[in-house]
């Protein structure tokens, strides 16, 4: 057996000797803090190193499979190219063998004609320090693909030069020396070369922005496909600074907030700061737990995105149609409406909707629902009386603060204002009839088991039973209202 390959069978015998006696005996969970730290910085700089040897093998099998059909390498083992290979051979992921094998052609080294020695590799200097443990895969790609884009109109010095300043940064932060005393120094992030190589392509490539910008603007796009199974799909291709945009305002939703220094309620470390309850002045009911979001990510991101389109819906700043803001109308029945079941049906694209919408968009702006009978007869136009003014929606968000179920962390700006008891029923638009509530809880609030009253203009909530097995009434506390004054 080759020596090589006999010494790596032995690193991995003492490894998986290593890894059972930590496993078996449940050592990692008594560590220290400190061996915690080293455990990952050792372990991850075995990694790059087992990385390293993984590229230099793929340089190979790159190599050997570039002749003739019959005597590649790939053909012998069954295989039409060589990341398919390996990652058969490693058995690792299509997407980690192709980086692998990308990273092979980068640090790839040609053969002198005249005395069969290795030539420098594209990228040597950082090759070096993949092969010194310093650089994973990770780490070169994050490197050069930057200054691989822009190769075209890179001179062959520049590129040797930031291959040199690049593989000194590295190893400078990977130095293995401690920022602090018995903490050891991690390996420098992909991340961080990858924005020094991109530094680096702005001062080599200047004119190479405005190409790439223009290839963007001809391929952004976006789409809505029409609804299937009650969905519609979306897609598109947004351009850097839209899609930051949009991030922004959606992190802005789904980041909770945190308590600061200087809040009088925090006694200890810090906590996501939801909606707080005390218990209603006639009820006597303690405090519960809080409300959990079992959504996914793809699903708040989505109400997120409902929450932002709402908000600019209701702001009046667009362009008019017909004299008028744009505003969706949302069709239903007077019988479904009363019998609470049903569909409804939306005005600009005909597509059905459950009637919970039509309900929900009736204390929204920005959308108007409208009522007929059965006859066709239009019997209800939901006009802007019904819809909360900009005044009532500033009292109301002075009082409650966000969305008003518990543990929701969605502030007032992106909430809308519900009413208690449904303005077809009767129910006024008054402060006293309206809270807030996120999109998400305002478009589920009828398949939940949360219910919303008003107890002399303040708003009370009663949650499931895992939330309060008594099932009573807990009174939201408002950051505005007047506190008893210690006698």
């Amino acid at each position: 057996m080759n020596s090589i390959v006999a010494r790596l069978r032995d690193l991995e015998e003492t490894l998986g000797s290593v890894a059972c006696d930590v496993f078996g005996s449940e050592r990692v969970p008594g560590l220290s803090d400190a061996d915690v730290a080293e455990l990952l910085v050792v372990s991850g700089r075995i990694q790059r190193r087992l990385e390293g040897l993984q590229v230099e093998a793929a340089v190979q099998v790159g190599d050997r499979s570039a002749g003739l059909k019959d005597e590649r390498m790939t053909t012998r083992y069954g295989c039409s190219k060589p990341a398919d290979l390996v990652r058969m051979l490693t058995g690792t992921d299509t997407r980690a063998a192709a980086r692998l094998v990308r990273a092979a052609r980068l640090v790839r080294r040609d053969v002198g004609i005249t005395d069969g020695a290795f030539l420098p590799a594209r990228y040597q200097a950082l090759r070096e320090v993949m092969v010194d443990g310093g650089l994973g895969v990770a780490g070169l790609l994050a490197a050069t693909d930057p200054i691989e884009q822009s190769a075209r109109r890179i001179s062959d010095e520049d590129r040797v030069e930031a291959d040199r300043q690049l593989a000194d940064f590295a190893r400078e932060m990977d130095s293995g020396d401690s920022v602090d005393e018995g903490a050891p120094r991690p390996a420098p992030l992909p991340e961080d070369l990858g924005t020094l190589a991109r530094v680096m392509v702005a001062y080599l490539d200047p004119d190479g922005a405005e190409p790439a910008d223009e290839a963007a603007m001809r391929g952004r796009f976006f789409s809505i496909g029409k609804v299937k199974d009650g969905a519609a799909p979306v897609r598109g291709s947004l351009l850097p600074e839209v899609a930051a945009q949009l991030s922004l305002l959606i992190d802005s939703l789904l980041n909770p907030k945190v308590n600061g220094a200087d809040d009088p309620d925090e006694k200890a470390e810090p906590s996501p700061r939801g909606v707080r309850f005390e218990p209603s002045t006639d009820e006597g009911a303690q405090d519960g737990p809080v409300f959990v979001d079992t959504r996914t990510r793809g699903q708040r991101l989505h109400d997120a995105l409902a929450a932002i389109l709402n908000t600019a819906a209701r702001t009046d700043l667009f362009p008019h149609l017909g004299g008028a803001a744009p505003t969706l109308t949302v069709v239903a029945t007077a019988a479904d409406l009363a019998a609470g079941h049903g569909w409804a049906q939306i005005g600009h694209t005909g597509d059905l909707v459950p009637l919970a919408a039509a309900l929900q968009t009736g204390c929204a702006g920005g959308v108007q629902r409208i009522l007929f009978d059965d006859g066709g007869r239009i019997v209800s136009i939901g006009t802007s009386s019904r819809i909360f003014n900009a005044l009532q929606r500033r009292a109301i968000t002075a009082r409650d603060g966000g969305c008003v179920i518990p543990g929701c962390t969605i502030p007032a700006t992106w909430c809308e204002v519900h009413h208690v008891k449904e303005h077809a029923d009767g129910g006024p638009t008054h402060t006293d009839n309206g809270v807030l509530l996120c999109w998400f809880h305002h478009r589920t609030l009828h398949l939940t088991e949360w219910v919303i009253r008003m107890n002399r203009g303040i708003p009370e909530v009663r949650g499931p039973a895992w939330w309060d097995p008594h099932q009573r009434w807990h009174r939201t506390r408002s950051p505005h209202r007047r506190q008893p004054v210690p006698g």
